[in-house]
């Protein structure tokens, strides 16, 4: 069975890394970048199963990070990893709510989030 692979994109190294140990024990393929534009440099279409978005980041915030990756794949999901709650309550009504992931999370909640994300049928995110 193949992995689900993943594109953890967070400009704080130590949660890119605790993330990517943590995810790579729980039978997912994780790639990391901390810098947003690096990230969407390398970017290609199909490889990954879901995009992990840090909200809150230098040079481009994750939100046109996402903008930005729509133009290049329409498919890929796509959820937002954010621990603010302005932020968060600015956009809940243009998203829907399952593709927020609000820090901190518990390990074993995050597996289960992403498993739903990513078998769930429905396209998620804007155009």
């Amino acid at each position: 069975m193949r992995k689900s692979k993943l594109l953890i994109v967070d400009n704080e190294p130590d949660i890119n890394l605790s993330l990517k140990i943590f995810l790579e024990e729980n039978s997912f393929d994780v790639d990391t970048f901390e810098d947003p534009i690096i990230a969407l440099d390398n970017f290609r279409k199909g490889i990954y199963d879901l995009l992990i978005l840090d909200v809150v980041m230098p040079k481009m915030h994750g939100f046109e990070l996402y903008r930005e990756i729509r133009k290049i794949d329409s498919e890929v999901k796509i959820c937002f990893l954010t621990a603010g709650e302005i932020c968060y309550a600015a956009y809940t009504d243009i998203f829907a709510d399952n593709i927020f992931i609000r820090k901190p999370i518990q390990n074993q909640d995050l597996v289960k989030r992403i498993n739903n994300i990513i078998s769930s049928s429905i396209s998620l995110g804007y155009q």
